[in-house]
């Protein structure tokens, strides 16, 4: 299918994660990084930025957080992306509580439409316009998704849940990576 702008707007499950524990276990070791994010349609989402940040009210970009291991991981379910952003849904050691969720939106004009996502847990996600249709996310899908058609996660049905989704940088709005 196609936007009304012209690109493609399919929604897919791309693969499967061959080793999800691994993965899970190094999203939890980060949990410590995790900040409450800023977006108004995330209130209550925890998440870190990795490779790049972009900070919404002025569109600055800086760098963010990289190792090697989840860089190599991004390279090969996405090559050349060069941002992602890690979320996770459930409860901190400390008491404290992430939602995991996000209101519908599209995308900030940072990235590129393609956007790669990679789900450890399970989790409603809407997507599509003008009607979004909800989807069963499971553990260990890797999805591709058009991030400037109107999606969200509408619910968290596991007790944690964690989501890498992954982009390129759009050099043709001004953003250029710095790593």
């Amino acid at each position: 299918m196609t936007h009304k702008l012209g690109f493609p707007t399919d929604f897919k499950r791309i693969n499967q994660v061959q080793n999800s524990n691994a993965l899970r276990d190094w999203c939890r070791s980060m949990k410590h990084k995790l900040v409450a994010d800023v977006s108004n349609y995330a209130k209550g989402r925890y998440r870190l930025w990795l490779f790049h940040e972009v900070y919404f009210r002025n569109g600055k970009l800086t760098k963010s957080y990289f190792d090697e291991r989840i860089w190599n991981f991004s390279q090969r379910v996405y090559p050349d992306c060069n941002i992602g952003l890690l979320t996770f849904g459930g409860n901190f050691d400390n008491g404290k509580i992430s939602d995991g969720r996000i209101n519908l939106h599209r995308d900030h004009t940072y990235a590129k439409p393609k956007a790669i996502s990679v789900n450890l847990g399970e989790a409603v996600f809407s997507y599509g316009e003008p009607n979004p249709t909800d989807y069963l996310l499971k553990d260990g899908d890797i999805l591709q998704f058009n991030c400037k058609v109107l999606h969200g996660v509408k619910q968290i049905k596991s007790a944690e849940r964690f989501s890498l989704v992954f982009w390129q940088l759009n050099e043709q709005k001004g953003y250029r990576s710095l790593i």
